[in-house]
Formats: C-alpha cells, structure tokens, sequence
C-alpha cells in the first residue's frame, strides 16, 4: 500500500489564504479564505455564507480606536471574550459551525494577546 501525502499544493485557496475585509455590512464566504482581517471604519455587521459543519475560520480584527461594534448574525453564540476597539489591539475570534443546515449554527470565542 502507498503512503498518500497531502501537502499545501493540492489545498484549496480556502485553507491557505487570507482576505482583507472592509465595510460595514460583510458578507463572510466561508469558502473564500482561511483567515480574515479588518479594522472597522463603524459598527459592523456579519453574514455568513457558504459554510459547512466543521469549518473554521478565524477573523483578525484590530481595533481603530473608536467605539466600534461588531455583530454577529442570530446563529452565532458567543462563547467567551468581548471585542476590543482599543487602537491597534488586534482581537483574534475562531468560529466554528456546528450544523448548516436551515441558517447553520456557529460558536465563537474573541480573545486578546496576554498582557
């Protein structure tokens, strides 16, 4: 029997790439990247699309020094932390989606570099 070996190369773009979002209604494609950053120029609002149960996907937000919100869609449950909009601290969120069946179901947890 051959040893099968899955390196980088045969991964799709949506486990290797990064995309910068912007705006303050996003739609997030879960099948468009891995990891997503923004640094919110208002109080911003998500969507998700294309997702699958199992998926993971990580949003790096930083913070612009302001009062900005983030939001969730219904589906999404927080499970810890809170987003900070301090200037340049960079909020660090995983998500996951548990069903996507009917508008799926996804867990989240924000976190912040230890100080």
């Amino acid at each position: 029997m051959a040893r099968t070996r899955i390196t980088s190369g045969v991964l799709s773009e949506e486990f290797q790439t990064s995309t910068a979002l912007s705006g303050t209604t996003i739609n997030v494609d879960w099948n468009s990247s891995q990891i997503f950053t923004l640094t919110p120029t208002g109080n911003t609002q998500f969507t998700f699309s294309d997702y699958k149960i199992g998926m993971v996907k990580i949003l790096v937000v930083t913070g612009a020094g302001g009062t900005n919100t983030l939001t969730f869609p219904n589906e999404a449950i927080r499970l810890g932390g809170d987003f900070d909009d301090t200037l340049s601290t960079k909020n660090f969120i995983q998500i996951v989606c548990t069903s996507d069946t009917g508008n799926g179901e996804f867990f989240y947890t924000i976190s912040q570099q230890a100080t």
